[in-house]
């Protein structure tokens, strides 16, 4: 392709000329935020052939250059090595060079080239899990990086030794080792890499014959990735209506059908926020293209309009590799500009190493259809390493194209946010947000138990926001439902086809779905509840982002950055044993990966609860985890359930969704806030990030931060509520409702010093009990958002041990009564004796109504709730067990049974 590029610009003769006129604003570093490569010259420390660069007090890197002509250009994975100098001390003595730092010691024997004996780094931190280092030792520890893709894979070794052999489409698989490790050292090679010039374009490769990254953070993993942020460049703020809901499908899809699918979103109540067009959008005179069938979407404009009118972003999907055929709408245009003559009609080449050609498809042939609405790109296939005249390696089609779709808007002096959905093209590619895992070779249960390990395994180098393909199939609606369940806690919620929704299975009815009001009632309820929790807590989820951003530490993220000096922190693997991690900084999700049990309908896992205390979400049980991280949970859930652990006195924000307003709601500004607090401790509080959500804005301070903080004592609660900061679009007014969980009515209460009454409608400056939640909401007036909010609650005197659990009783009651309705079985429902379950059950609806009306009535079912009315309906059932002379289906009798055995544990 190089020579090939080369020998027609040669012939045309015309290109400078093109760069000079068409593109003569590149000539600036295009990155989310302005760097500088080269560090200060009082961080470096030279030595001969031997230069050292301390860029933090962890975080040295290590030169060798025998012509002493060291690298000084940005590369794609370091960029910004100017960074405040860290307090150190350098000094030689008999021919050794010591630098010391506040937490290394680095040691190197003046003149040598780099061995085991000439160059070492010890510790300086006595309590650091950090000891030593020198020059060439394996890091038998490392905590592992990611991969380009699953594209055709199933469940495969992220060590990139192990992989090393392993390609995809004609391409490696760009395997990274983590930047955290055991051992409390890891070491970045980037001698391999390619350098940038100050357009941000290739520009060779590193000069040295030695270029090492040493993170020497012991067990402070968040520390290290905060490190490599600064130096490998942030992880850029994605669109808020990103962390919503996608739909995608690979169909003949035309102008219609898209608003059909919109409108049964709407329907069904269902949230939606991203239209993804796969690859039946544009003409087909190839698998790749850029103009729009126009037989399915005569009006492109029209349609796409019809989408963001609702609120939604669109974006498309693209295979490059094609090049640029003369049927292209924009095809004269690009050829004019790039001094070819269009009259000969010849497919101008896909290239990612010319910069004429490749930004001319960004700003000719692209631009066009993004003016046409659309927001975004899904780069797929490139069809292999080398192509576009790459490299292979290092210098890849994957991450430049990335590069390119995810700077466009900067390059051009635009303020849109990039964004793109494409694979991992090597370190570095977490500045080009979010990951598009490709198409796995099965679907199945396997695959789905190693997706939630890939995915936290990703934030070890920056890349914790993988978007997977979410489908099912109509011979297993439960590996669909919890594929949707684990999607809706991943970095990104996108469902997909992967080209299995049409075909010869449509005869034998077994192609795959992603319309999910396909699935069988039971099925698709669940599913819609997955859905809709997502689009609540895009407020956390987008808090998240902004942390991600700052920090380095993505949404998805390993237990053991929270807990590294326990074993049981590493233990969860490919297979999905213990397929658990933490989701932002308060929740533990971990996901179902395995089929029920034939027996009891119900999945039985072992989770790992970490010291402290902990609520589980759906049962409202407060756990306690050992001090020596011993404590395991072994407990069966039902298909509704997804195992999530809230941190004791968190604060989780979420905003509403109610059937009639779904689509297109994550862009949409905060005008309600719901604030989610967890018993457990006396005192809590949160921060939810606020912006735009669309553009850089926030890069100039134009954001808002809203802090909730609350204190109680048995029988009073105090919340506050302020916020800080600006940007236009921030509501200039707004409601607040705050949830009380594991809580007891309300005795009196005041917002701003204003009362407020009971009401079982809810409403504006009221409060009202949730029985099935067990839970007390309040409902504020809508307050101007300028002034700080104070709620103050009086109720009788909570008791955590009491509360607990109650809320999981009342579920797993109502849950055992339906199975057990359907075969009309269910205790006391033809007879005037029994009927325990009933009660257990519909204990939820009667502490709703008795909150308000007879509160002596209410405190009566607590107290008895688990020391009767439970107990009751479980001996209940349990006598039900089939024997001779009871008929009770087993797996009926088995499912309810053990529901309740769970309930309060």
């Amino acid at each position: 392709y190089q020579r090939r590029v080369r020998g027609h610009f040669l012939m045309v003769g015309r290109i400078i000329i093109f760069a000079l006129l068409v593109f003569s604003f590149a000539q600036a570093a295009h990155e989310l935020l302005p760097y500088n490569p080269v560090a200060d010259p009082k961080a470096v420390v030279s030595s001969g052939s031997a230069r050292f660069t301390v860029l933090t007090p962890h975080l040295i890197r290590i030169e060798y250059s025998s012509s002493r002509q060291f690298e000084d250009r940005a590369t794609l994975a370091f960029l910004n090595r100017n960074l405040p100098v860290p307090s150190f001390t350098s000094s030689s003595s008999g021919g050794q060079l010591t630098i010391t730092t506040s937490a290394l010691k680095l040691q190197y024997r003046e003149g040598s080239s780099f061995s085991a004996t000439s160059l070492s780094i010890s510790s300086e931190d006595s309590s650091s899990a950090f000891k030593g280092w020198k020059y060439g030792d394996t890091d038998s520890q490392n905590l592992l990086g990611t991969i380009k893709s699953l594209d055709e894979l199933n469940v495969i070794s992220l060590d990139c030794n192990k992989n090393a052999n392993t390609t995809v489409h004609n391409e490696q698989l760009h395997c990274e080792w983590g930047l955290v490790s055991r051992s409390g050292w890891a070491v970045v090679n980037d001698v391999t890499n390619y350098a940038l010039d100050e357009n941000d374009w290739w520009a060779g490769k590193n000069r040295d014959e030695v270029d090492i990254y040493f993170f020497g953070h012991g067990h402070n993993y968040k520390q290290a990735l905060a490190d490599y942020v600064s130096v490998g460049g942030k992880i850029a703020m994605i669109p808020r209506y990103a962390n919503g809901i996608w739909w995608s499908v690979w169909y003949n899809l035309d102008n219609s059908d898209v608003r059909s699918i919109v409108r049964s979103y709407e329907e069904y109540g269902m949230p939606l926020d991203v239209y993804i067009l796969d690859m039946d959008w544009h003409s087909k005179q190839g698998w790749g293209g850029y103009s729009f069938d126009t037989r399915l979407f005569p009006y492109p404009s029209a349609t796409l309009g019809w989408l963001h009118d609702n609120g939604l972003a669109v974006a498309a999907n693209l295979h490059d590799d094609d090049g640029v055929r003369p049927s292209e709408n924009m095809y004269n245009a690009m050829a004019k500009a790039l001094g070819l003559d269009p009259s000969k009609q010849e497919t101008i080449p896909f290239s990612v190493v010319n910069a004429s050609i490749a930004y001319a498809l960004e700003d000719i042939v692209l631009n066009d259809v993004e003016k046409q609405g659309m927001d975004f790109w899904w780069i797929d296939w490139q069809q292999g390493g080398t192509q576009g005249g790459a490299a292979g390696g290092k210098q890849n089609p994957t991450i430049w194209l990335n590069h390119l779709r995810s700077t466009d808007h900067i390059r051009r002096g635009e303020d849109k946010r990039g964004l793109v959905l494409a694979r991992w093209g090597g370190l570095g590619t977490h500045r080009y947000q979010v990951g598009f895992s490709g198409d796995v070779s099965n679907v199945d249960w396997t695959n789905l138990a190693f997706q939630p390990y890939f995915s936290w395994t990703g934030s070890n180098v920056g890349y914790g926001f993988w978007s997977h393909d979410i489908l099912g199939f109509p011979n297993d609606p439960e590996l669909g439902t919890r594929w949707i369940q684990w999607g809706s806690y991943s970095g990104v919620f996108r469902t997909h086809d992967r080209g299995a929704s049409a075909g010869g299975c449509a005869d034998s009815n077994s192609c795959g779905i992603v319309a999910l009001w396909r699935y069988p009632f039971r099925y698709f309820q669940i599913d819609r509840e997955a859905l809709r929790n997502r689009e609540r807590l895009v407020p956390y989820i987008y808090t998240a982002t902004r942390n991600a951003f700052d920090n380095g530490v993505s949404l998805l993220r390993p237990m053991y950055y929270e807990f590294p000096e326990s074993a049981n922190a590493y233990a969860g693997d490919d297979t999905g044993k213990f397929s658990q991690y933490m989701f932002g900084d308060d929740m533990i999700v971990a996901p179902i990966v395995f089929p029920a049990s034939k027996e009891t309908s119900l999945t039985q896992v072992s989770i790992w609860i970490p010291p402290g205390q902990w609520i589980e979400k759906d049962t409202g049980v407060l756990l306690t985890g050992a001090p020596d991280s011993s404590t395991i949970l072994t407990k069966s859930f039902d298909l509704s359930e997804i195992p999530v652990f809230v941190r004791a006195g968190a604060v989780i924000p979420s905003r509403p969704v109610k059937s009639g307003n779904t689509i297109g709601l994550a862009k949409n500004q905060y005008t309600t806030l719901e604030f989610s607090i967890y018993p457990g401790s006396l005192t809590g509080s949160t921060r939810v990030y606020e912006d735009d959500g669309v553009t850089t804005a926030y890069l100039d301070n134009k954001f808002v931060w809203t802090s909730v903080s609350f204190s109680k004592t048995s029988t009073s609660v105090t919340i506050k509520i302020s916020s800080t900061g600006s940007y236009p679009e921030f509501p200039q007014s707004r409601n607040y409702v705050i949830r009380l969980v594991n809580h007891l009515p309300v005795k009196s209460g005041t917002v701003n010093g204003q009362n407020i009454a009971y009401s079982s409608q809810g409403g504006s400056n009221t409060w009202w009990y949730d029985g099935n939640e067990v839970t007390t909401v309040i409902e504020t007036s809508v307050l101007s958002t300028s002034s700080p909010v104070t709620i103050n609650i009086v109720t009788d005197p909570v008791n955590d041990a009491t509360m607990s659990g109650i809320k999981g009783g009342i579920q797993k009651s109502s849950l055992a009564k339906t199975n057990l309705d359907e075969t009309r079985e269910t205790p006391g429902a033809h007879s005037t004796s029994g009927g325990f379950l009933s009660v257990a059950a519909s204990s939820g609806e009667a502490l709703t109504y008795l909150a308000g009306t007879n509160i002596q009535e209410f405190n009566r079912i607590v107290s008895q709730y688990k020391s009767t009315i439970f107990p009751s309906a479980v001996n209940e059932i349990e006598k039900l067990k089939p024997s001779a002379g009871v008929t009770l289906t087993p797996t009926r009798w088995a499912y309810s049974y053990n529901l309740l055995l769970n309930a309060l544990n």
